[in-house]
């Protein structure tokens, strides 16, 4: 068959937390860095592709943003990435499953974090600020996005945080699922452009999308701070409840496997 069966994927994906957990601190590092990169990067493809477009077109801006952005996702995790959104999830998964311990846990999530953090404000300085990609007829709409990450309150970025991670999560997981590359490109694709299309809010992307708005001058740094706590949070349910919680109590403790251990 081309992909796993679903009880299947919960033991790939306890496996692959199992090896980011412990992962050493400059491969989480570089990973982490490189992952932030690739988001960030797709953020300014996003943004030009819906570029100048009149508002009269309405949500086919949004759908052609979409289209657009999944490929950050799939080139980190068919090349090599660590995004702590993923990773709220798969290490989770570990977790539940007693393989590793709550501070394995927290370290990985924590250097991970710190490395999307500087990679994503790598690409916004260097790549979408300096080089000039999101400035002129481009920063109108940059500043546009940004300020809409922001304008929520911390209930609506907390419950967009869920909804988006839930997606997010499911991507990766569908990575795990499929053996064959198109099929892990299709996997990634779909609840990526779901999740943008939405509209729901993802604590990476945000890395980037908020202070590219800064540096144009859009956004402030305070809103920035507020936004990653609520996002932050409700990536952690969405990813680590909604996804690896849900599939694991389903495979897992539903079928008295966790007790025979």
């Amino acid at each position: 068959m081309s992909s796993l069966q679903p009880p299947e994927i919960v033991d790939v994906t306890i496996e692959k937390g199992v090896q980011k957990a412990r992962g050493s601190f400059l491969t989480l590092a570089v990973l982490g860095f490189l992952a932030g990169v690739f988001i960030a990067v797709a953020g300014i493809a996003m943004i030009r592709a819906m570029g100048t477009m009149p508002k009269e077109w309405g949500s086919l801006v949004n759908v052609i943003g979409a289209a657009v952005f999944p490929f950050g996702l799939i080139c980190l995790l068919l090349a090599g990435g660590e995004l702590v959104t993923g990773n709220m999830m798969v290490v989770s998964m570990a977790l539940f499953a007693r393989k590793i311990s709550g501070k394995e846990w927290l370290r990985n999530i924590v250097i991970v974090t710190i490395f999307n953090l500087i990679g994503s404000l790598f690409v916004a300085y260097f790549f979408g600020y300096l080089s000039g990609a999101l400035q002129g007829d481009f920063a109108e709409r940059a500043i546009q996005v940004s300020l809409g990450r922001t304008k929520d309150t911390f209930l609506q970025g907390f419950l967009s945080g869920i909804a988006c991670n839930f997606l997010v999560s499911t991507a990766v997981y569908l990575n795990f699922a499929a053996k064959d590359f198109i099929g892990k490109i299709v996997g990634i694709f779909l609840p990526i452009m779901g999740f943008v299309i939405c509209g729901f809010q993802h604590v990476v992307a945000n890395m980037f999308l908020i202070p590219m708005g800064i540096l144009l001058g859009g956004n402030t740094w305070s809103a920035f701070g507020q936004n990653m706590v609520s996002v932050y949070l409700g990536n952690i349910i969405g990813g680590g409840f909604f996804v690896a919680g849900l599939y694991f109590l389903a495979y897992k403790v539903g079928t008295g496997q966790l007790s025979k251990k």
